[in-house]
């Protein structure tokens, strides 16, 4: 996305119980509306914050840090709070490290995390550290994700990255690292496995090292990392449906 015209968050207006649902790192909130709409279609409110320095322009991110991008996930999390009787979070990719980032922080009734790495692949992290100092962005070489008409009018993303934003997102999956056992709600974990992305085996990771006595491991076989909107998504919100159902409305 090349363009100054801020992507909004996305609000619906619901019942009592609340879905907090936030995007990933250089996405914005349009990548969530399929989940959206299958939430609020069980009457849920679901809000999608625009994370700090995303739906913007790349220099915009350049500026934020990874406790900007916590910050602005918190106040999204308290402001639905104060308007419902239980909420859930449920993050793609980054977001999903920031929705366990809030499982451990806040006091939210149900975690999904999809797609969600904690730590970065190697050669990203070689990569920001060694030509930072003078490539400050790198293009975006390939779109990772479905590309069919009904999906691309909610790929908006950028087509560059900031390193010194990468660096940064670098330590926010060290501090999730530290807390999962913090992390008492209980978890849906997500994963695609044709993810190349991310290490896949992070799925694993935080099922192993969260502290819910509730977790799941949910597989979705023909999905690679935006699995909010690849082949997989209509299993994904029914499972996911069924998981609040069960956590947001005992």
């Amino acid at each position: 996305m090349a363009g100054s015209t801020a992507v909004n968050d996305i609000e619906i207006a619901g019942g009592a119980h609340g879905c907090l649902l936030l995007h990933g790192f250089t996405g914005t909130p349009l990548e969530m509306v399929p989940m959206a709409e299958a939430l609020a279609a069980d009457g849920y409110t679901v809000c999608a914050p625009r994370l700090a320095g995303h739906g913007t322009s790349p220099e915009d991110l350049a500026r934020t840090t990874w406790e900007d991008w916590v910050e602005s996930a918190a106040q999204a999390f308290r402001g639905l709070q104060a308007r419902c009787r239980s909420v859930a979070v449920a993050g793609l990719s980054m977001g999903g490290a920031l929705a366990l980032y809030l499982g451990a922080t806040e006091r939210p009734s149900a975690v999904i995390a999809m797609a969600t790495p904690v730590r970065l692949r190697p050669v990203i992290s070689r990569l920001a550290r060694a030509v930072r100092p003078v490539v400050p962005y790198v293009p975006v070489i390939a779109r990772l994700g479905p590309r069919g008409p009904d999906v691309l009018r909610y790929r908006v993303s950028y087509g560059r990255i900031p390193l010194r934003a990468a660096q940064d997102l670098a330590r926010l999956l060290d501090r999730v690292r530290e807390i999962l056992p913090r992390v008492r709600a209980p978890v849906l974990i997500a994963q695609g496995r044709r993810d190349y992305a991310i290490p896949t085996e992070s799925a694993e990771e935080i099922y192993r090292d969260v502290g819910s006595e509730v977790r799941r491991l949910l597989w979705l076989p023909r999905s690679r990392h935006v699995v909010t909107l690849d082949a997989d998504r209509a299993h994904l919100f029914a499972v996911s449906r069924r998981f609040l159902a069960e956590h947001l409305r005992p």
